[in-house]
């Protein structure tokens, strides 16, 4: 005989690495600590709660009131804790030793403070690889929660299934139970008595599960007025509490006391959402457009649910910046490991561990309706912490002098070239034109040249220009329904770049009418752009250059040699430009060389050019005949000066995206764009030099956010 149904539910809670001490505490005010002490006030049953391991952190040091109430609804037994990455990682990405690591850490930080050993975990944006039960059985995990989003694209029917299915690897078994997609989107958008309805229309499925973003209780629009303004969360969960049919309980006690419903081997899969966004744009509008011809049909929502988009890893390839800190967040994990077997229980290797896992946290791995890597704060924290586990593992004692290192960085097959000292670390890629795509500053611990590319993302097509009053009312409203834009004439804002943002791109221009920087080689005479150019590294005690050279491009008989020289003291370098003429008439332009550079914030107050009036970082502006710009950080403590050995034109502009938040369309600055450029004039067989000086230092540190 049935026992009736029971509904597992709770909250996974969780803030990116890098995110505003001011936007986390919102999130615990509006959404984090209400949630709680709705549920402490009703009382009568037990949920499940899941809260990343910064934010606990963050909880414990800066929120003691609201980690103080998760302990004692924890001791009370109304709250199963879950564990999961410590720093909420895409876990599949991640080698084994970090996976079983990152689990164990938070599974650890539970024992101690809260006196619980959480048996199941919450997986990060539910990217599920089926290689995953072994590492998870090995960090202790029994359970895992997926979206039947990931049922069905095995065949099995989303409404019919219920309680928890096993999966194995290698003979190493899971639980897993599947999240109700159908709940995910009636909860708390809709009445509660919707979701009643369609709980008790699936009163022989044993067991429905829905856990969900917590932030749905208080921080999306419209949210905290819904949920506790209106009482919405207190009458469901009364509702849920007073239902005869219904029992409210958590997945431990289920799991001890039902068998499970099935075996199952799942796909590679997220959410249905995050297949989507993992597409090219133009695939994803062609999957769209594909769901709407199916829905039309009169079976055609059951079809639907047998579409897929693509694969997490995807993601890597759409947005090589993030492919670049992925391979070399796995160079440091070997490192980090090697040393920890050689010296288990060491300090300082310690300390780089736990920068490799905040590394590794996945926010700014990706992109969707959340801002992810296209918001410059959560890319700079996960760089960032790889800047700091990577100086913790240099000796203390070994003076590092300047060196270099020729090998393929990203796993694209390509050789890049890494220069670095005491100071800076430059990686340059000679089969991309010898570009420039890292430049780190190691005293501030921050990557100045990582800049994002303008890029098309399939929900540009719905950008509209509209003015603010008009977005949204302050209705409560789903972020993967209809979306408005947080400012008017995004629309003009929708260029995409041809090539990868970054810096050491060069050409010759025209003379006369200045080109845009932001865009300066559609009608460039020669433009070197993503050749391959031929190079040599001449190497000294104190000072490394790399030489790259190419002999005219687009039928233009100008050969180019472009030099970068590290020295071994100071944080700074050098490009020197030398071009012979090989025409048979005089050359008359421009040569130009383009540089894309990132600081903190584009229009914040204190991130400037050093110039009389102050243009802020955000700003567009060009100088005659300039020997020297500096961009300012107070807030970062940084300035860098570029410094041209001979007067030439200086024109920035700001590199701008237009992405989605949880909030609507918003424009965010990326960095700024320079092009630096120089009159020529050449007869046959003559030459032409000049020299560009890159200088990090340490600014006057200001308290602007």
């Amino acid at each position: 005989m049935s026992d009736g149904l029971h509904f597992l539910f709770g909250v996974h809670n969780h803030q990116p690495a890098g995110n505003f001490d001011s936007v986390v505490e919102d999130a615990v005010r509006r959404a984090y600590h209400p949630f709680l002490a709705a549920l402490r006030e009703v009382g009568g049953f037990s949920l499940t709660v899941h809260c990343s391991g910064g934010l606990l952190t963050f909880l414990r040091e800066r929120v003691r009131p609201t980690f103080d109430l998760l302990g004692r609804l924890a001791a009370d037994g109304q709250v199963e804790l879950l564990t999961g990455g410590f720093y909420e990682p895409i876990l599949p990405m991640l080698p084994d030793w970090d996976k079983i690591g990152q689990i164990q850490s938070l599974t650890e930080f539970l024992r101690a403070h809260f006196g619980v050993r959480p048996r199941g975990m919450w997986l990060a944006e539910r990217v599920w690889e089926p290689h995953l039960p072994k590492a998870l059985r090995e960090a202790g995990v029994e359970y895992v929660l997926l979206d039947d989003a990931h049922f069905a694209l095995v065949g099995m029917e989303p409404d019919a299934l219920g309680g928890y299915y096993v999966t194995e690897e290698q003979g190493a078994t899971v639980a897993v139970f599947p999240i109700n997609q159908r709940l995910r989107y009636l909860v708390p958008f809709a009445d509660p008595g919707e979701s009643l309805r369609y709980l008790e229309s699936r009163r022989d499925a044993g067991a429905v599960s829905l856990v969900d973003d917590g932030e749905k209780f208080g921080t999306w629009p419209g949210t905290d007025r819904l949920v506790y303004g209106e009482r919405w969360l207190i009458r469901f969960l009364e509702a849920l509490r007073d239902a005869p049919w219904l029992t409210i309980s958590t997945f431990s006690r289920y799991l001890d006391s039902h068998r499970p419903s099935g075996r199952v081997y799942l796909p590679t899969a997220s959410y249905t959402e995050m297949g989507e966004w993992a597409l090219p744009a133009a695939a994803a509008a062609e999957l769209e457009e594909c769901r709407e011809r199916l829905r039309a049909l009169p079976d055609g929502e059951r079809l639907v649910r047998l579409l897929r988009g693509g694969f997490w890893r995807a993601f890597l390839v759409k947005y090589p910046e993030v492919a670049d800190t992925y391979w070399k967040m796995l160079a440091l994990s070997r490192r980090v490991r090697a040393g920890l077997t050689r010296q288990p229980g060491h300090e300082r290797l310690l300390e780089a561990r736990d920068r490799l896992w905040r590394g590794q946290a996945n926010d700014a791995y990706w992109h969707g309706v959340f801002g992810g890597c296209y918001l410059p704060h959560l890319r700079r924290a996960v760089r960032s912490a790889l800047i700091e586990c990577e100086a913790l593992l240099e000796s203390p004692r070994r003076r590092l002098g300047v060196e270099w290192e020729q090998r393929d960085v990203n796993g694209d097959g390509r050789p890049e070239l890494t220069v670095r000292n005491a100071h800076l670390a430059l990686v340059l890629r000679p089969e991309q034109g010898g570009t420039l795509t890292e430049l780190v500053w190691r005293a501030g611990r921050l990557d100045v040249g990582d800049v994002l590319t303008r890029r098309r993302e399939a929900y540009h097509s719905q950008v509209k220009d509209r003015d603010t009053a008009a977005a949204g009312g302050g209705e409560a409203r789903t972020i993967h329904g209809q979306t408005s834009s947080k400012e008017a004439g995004l629309s003009a804002l929708l260029h995409y770049d041809s090539l990868r943002r970054a810096s050491l791109r060069e050409g010759l221009i025209a003379d006369g009418v200045p080109p845009d920087p932001l865009n300066p080689w559609d009608a460039a005479p020669m433009a070197i752009g993503d050749r391959t150019l031929a190079h040599s590294v001449t190497a000294t005690a104190d000072r490394v250059a790399a030489v790259f050279t190419i002999d005219g491009v687009d039928g233009v008989p100008l050969q180019m040699t472009k030099t970068v020289a590290v020295g071994v003291t100071g944080a700074a370098f050098e490009v020197s430009y030398g071009l012979s003429w090989r025409g048979g008439e005089a050359l008359v332009g421009r040569w130009a060389t383009e540089f894309n550079l990132a600081l903190t914030a584009g229009a914040a107050a204190g991130r400037y050019f050093r110039l009389p009036d102050r243009p802020s970082l955000g700003s567009r502006g060009r100088l005659a005949r300039a020997r020297e710009l500096v961009m300012v950080d107070e807030w970062a403590g940084c300035e860098l000066a570029l410094g041209l050995s001979q007067a030439g034109e200086i024109a920035w502009a700001p590199v701008e995206t237009v992405s989605l938040s949880e909030g609507g369309f918003e424009r965010i600055y990326q960095g700024s764009a320079l092009l630096l450029s120089w009159p020529v004039r050449l007869e046959p067989g003559e030459t032409w030099g000049a020299t560009v000086r890159v200088a990090l230092a340490a600014a006057r540190k200001g308290d602007s956010p």
